[in-house]
């Protein structure tokens, strides 16, 4: 239900292309949160028990993500009202490379204090850091390679947009 709900406000906000993509990135960051968790727990190099703290972190992993998707998205509409005339994918790629610093600070920092309640919050806290943790870096990586290249993607093979195919295999080479 709060996936239809986040599809529905980014679709309001920004376009349905914008808000599918984002769900798709926040698809891409549960589970992949959720099977280095299972594998940790499996090889016992941590003991996670998947319960109520999992899950909250689980969720707060959720609300970061798609706040960053949210601040590269909000980047590329204004850009595309700046920088009309050219190719999306240079729009893109403008919006990511203003947006970058902010997001790496954010997640370093946030990644610095959840490494200390990892190793010094003790067995009580060790499953919601330890799942954060690992969910804060694939939340910023999916934001910025999951979500933005699956819009543009939608744009160019559903929408029919040109995104600036030479522009693409430049940016991907």
């Amino acid at each position: 239900f709060s996936a239809i709900v986040i599809l529905l406000y980014l679709a309001f906000r920004f376009e349905f292309s914008f808000g599918l993509a984002a769900l798709v990135a926040l698809v891409h960051d549960i589970l992949v949160t959720f099977l280095i968790v299972i594998i940790f727990q499996k090889t016992g190099i941590f003991s996670l028990e998947i319960d109520q703290t999992i899950l909250a972190a689980m969720l707060t992993v959720v609300g970061y993500s798609i706040n960053d998707t949210v601040i590269i998205f909000d980047r590329v509409r204004e850009n595309r009202d700046l920088m009309k005339g050219k190719s999306l994918v240079s729009i893109f790629n403008r919006s990511i490379n203003e947006t970058l610093s902010r997001s790496i600070n954010t997640t370093l920092t946030t990644e610095i204090v959840l490494l200390v309640l990892l190793f010094f919050g003790g067995p009580t806290l060790e499953g919601f850091a330890f799942t954060m943790f690992v969910g804060f870096i694939v939340g910023t990586y999916s934001s910025i390679f999951i979500a933005t290249p699956f819009a543009l993607w939608y744009f160019n093979n559903v929408k029919k947009i040109d995104v600036g195919e030479n522009d693409m295999k430049t940016a991907t080479a």
